[in-house]
């Protein structure tokens, strides 16, 4: 039971990914890096991602009003990308959000329009379009690079130790788990989870130094 919640939140993961593509191009890195000496403190994981993203960005130079919508200063990544059109969402990197006024329908979202990308609209609740009369606000679209530090991937959280025992928990991205599994240093200082690999250097109860190691399956794919 516990391998098919890892396998479905991978699954989860990897979807969320790939509409992070979507919006614009990704990769992922994994800290530590392979042979890097590294230090987990108890409750900690031992495998985080980043994502690095070069996203369009919506550029609102300075405050400005469009009939009953107010745009504020600032950055606004996108949301979505189809065909000629690039959707925003309506708060900035500096957490302004674009409002409309009290009697209005709500706005679900900015839209710039066309190749050359030069009408800017807003999306009501009731999915009605308006677009701002050409000239009439000061915007650009840009692509710039995104970066989400320390995402979850389902691997080991330490745990602590217990003699010649290590103790981890499954962290599957839903939630950790209480310890559930232990290696025993007697049988050698490598450790492996799924295809990761861990040298242990040393370990207590305040934290774990090791080594991440090459991928069991890609070292089998080597030999």
């Amino acid at each position: 039971m516990r391998r098919e919640l890892i396998s479905l939140s991978v699954m989860l993961l990897l979807c969320s990914y790939a509409n992070a593509a979507q919006q614009g191009q990704c990769a992922l890195s994994y800290r530590p890096l392979t042979d890097e000496t590294a230090f987990a403190a108890v409750g900690a994981p031992l495998k985080v991602a980043d994502r690095h993203c070069q996203m369009d960005f919506l550029i609102i130079p300075f405050s400005q009003k469009a009939a009953a919508v107010t745009l504020p200063k600032g950055e606004y990544a996108v949301t979505s990308h189809q065909a000629d059109t690039l959707t925003f969402s309506l708060e900035s990197t500096n957490g302004d959000k674009v409002k409309s006024c009290l009697m209005c329908d709500p706005i679900s979202g900015l839209e710039v329009k066309g190749r050359s990308r030069d009408t800017l609209c807003v999306v009501s609740g009731l999915n009605v379009h308006s677009c701002a009369p050409a000239g009439s606000v000061s915007f650009a679209v840009t692509k710039k690079e995104k970066t989400d530090v320390n995402l979850c991937t389902p691997g080991l959280v330490y745990f602590g130790r217990d003699g010649n025992e290590l103790k981890f928990a499954i962290n599957d991205c839903q939630e950790k788990s209480r310890p559930i599994l232990s290696y025993d240093l007697r049988y050698g200082n490598i450790i492996r989870f799924l295809d990761e690999q861990f040298y242990v250097m040393s370990a207590d109860n305040q934290g774990i130094y090791f080594k991440r190691l090459e991928p069991a399956v890609k070292r089998k794919n080597e030999l």
